[in-house]
C-alpha cells in the first residue's frame, strides 16, 4: 500500500504540471486566434481535462462495468460544480459572464435533463442514444467557438508585443526576466499548441496514476463499486479539472475556471457518456436519478448566485457553500 501512495503523489506532481502548463498555453492560444478565455476554458481545456473520464467510462462500458460508467460521470460533474467551483471562488472571486450564465449554463442543465430521459426510458443508454448525445456535442461545440469567433477580444487580454506573455504572467516574472531573455525569440503558436498538448498528457498520466492506485487501496479495504465510481474514480478522474480551475484562479485567469467546469460538465454529459455506448448499451440504475437532479438544481443554484449580493459573481461566501454542500453529499452517498 507505500508503494500505491508514493504513485498517487507522483500522479499530484504530474497533474500540478500538466494543469499549469495547459493554462498557460490556452490563454496564448487564446489571445492570438481572437477567442474569449472563457471559450478556450469551455472547449480546449475543457475536452482535455475530461479525457481520464473518457478513458475510465469507456473501459468500464467495455468492461460490463455500467455502474462505475455512471457512477464516473455523475461523481465528477457534481466535483466539478460543487467542489472544483466552490474552491476556485474561494481563492478568488468569479465572475459569470452573462453569456454563462444565459446559455452554458442552461446548456448543462438541459444536457443532464437529456441524458436522464434517454436513459430512462428503456433502462439503458443505447447506440442511438449515445450518437444523439454526441450530435448535441458538437453542435454545442460548433456554436460556442463560432460565437467565440464573433466576440474576438473583447474584454480581453492582449498579448505583451515584446515578451508574447499575457499581463498576469508578466506580474510574476521579475524573477525570470533574465532567463526569458536568454531564450531570444517569443514563443509562437506551434509552442502554445505543444504546451497545451504537453499539459494534457501530463493531466492524463497523472490522473492514471491516482486513480488506478486509488481503486486499488479503495477495493482492499472493501468499498463498493458505485460507491468507488461516485467518489474515487470520480474524484481521481476531475482531479485535472480541480488543478487546472484552481491554478487558473490562482493566476486570475477566471473565464478559465468557470469556462472549464461548466464545459467539463456539459463534456461528460455529452460525450463521456456518448462514446461508451457506441460500444455497448450501459444499463441505467434509478438510483443516479437522484444525482443528476442534484447536478441540473445546483446548476441553476449557480445562476441564482449571480443576481445575489455581488451581481455577476460567485463570492467566496458562496464557494464555501458549495464546497460544504459537496462534502453533505459525499458522506450522504458513502452512508446510503
Amino acid at each position: 500500500m507505500l508503494l500505491q501512495l508514493f504513485l498517487i503523489i507522483v500522479g499530484f506532481a504530474l497533474l500540478v504540471w500538466g494543469a499549469d502548463l495547459l493554462v498557460n498555453g490556452s490563454s496564448q492560444i487564446a489571445a492570438r486566434v481572437g477567442l474569449p478565455d472563457r471559450v478556450i476554458g469551455l472547449t480546449v481545456v475543457a475536452v482535455g481535462t475530461a479525457m481520464p473520464e473518457l478513458v475510465v467510462s469507456v473501459v468500464s462500458a467495455v468492461d460490463g462495468h455500467a455502474d462505475m460508467a455512471f457512477g464516473n460521470v455523475a461523481g465528477s460533474c457534481m466535483a466539478n460544480l460543487l467542489l472544483i467551483l466552490g474552491m476556485s471562488a474561494v481563492i478568488t472571486r468569479l465572475p459569470l459572464a452573462r453569456h454563462t450564465q444565459r446559455f452554458e449554463i442552461p446548456v448543462s442543465v438541459a444536457s443532464v435533463l437529456l441524458l436522464m430521459f434517454l436513459s430512462n426510458t428503456g433502462g439503458e443508454l443505447t447506440a442511438v442514444e449515445g450518437l444523439i448525445l454526441l450530435a448535441v456535442f458538437a453542435a454545442f461545440m460548433g456554436y460556442t467557438v463560432f460565437l467565440g469567433l464573433r466576440e474576438g477580444d473583447s474584454g480581453h487580454e492582449e498579448l505583451d508585443p515584446e515578451t508574447q506573455l499575457m499581463p498576469h504572467e508578466l506580474e510574476n516574472e521579475d524573477d525570470d526576466v533574465a532567463e526569458e531573455e536568454d531564450e531570444g525569440e517569443p514563443r509562437g503558436m506551434h509552442v502554445s499548441i505543444a504546451l497545451v498538448l504537453f499539459g494534457i498528457a501530463l493531466l492524463k498520466f497523472g490522473a492514471d496514476y491516482v486513480v488506478n492506485n486509488s481503486v486499488e487501496i479503495a477495493t482492499a479495504l472493501g468499498i463498493s463499486e458505485r460507491i468507488i465510481g461516485l467518489t474515487v474514480i470520480a474524484l481521481g478522474t476531475c482531479l485535472p479539472e480541480l488543478v487546472t480551475s484552481v491554478v487558473a484562479a490562482f493566476k486570475g485567469n477566471t473565464d478559465i475556471a468557470v469556462g472549464n467546469v461548466v464545459g467539463s460538465n456539459i463534456t461528460n454529459v455529452l460525450l463521456v457518456m456518448g462514446v461508451p455506448a457506441l460500444f455497448s448499451p450501459i444499463v441505467y440504475a434509478f438510483s443516479y436519478n437522484i444525482d443528476f437532479a442534484l447536478l441540473a438544481i445546483f446548476s441553476v443554484v449557480l445562476v441564482g448566485f449571480a443576481f445575489v449580493g455581488t451581481k455577476h459573481t460567485m463570492t467566496r461566501r458562496e464557494g464555501v457553500f458549495f464546497v460544504f454542500i459537496y462534502i453533505i453529499y459525499i458522506v450522504a452517498s458513502a452512508v446510503l
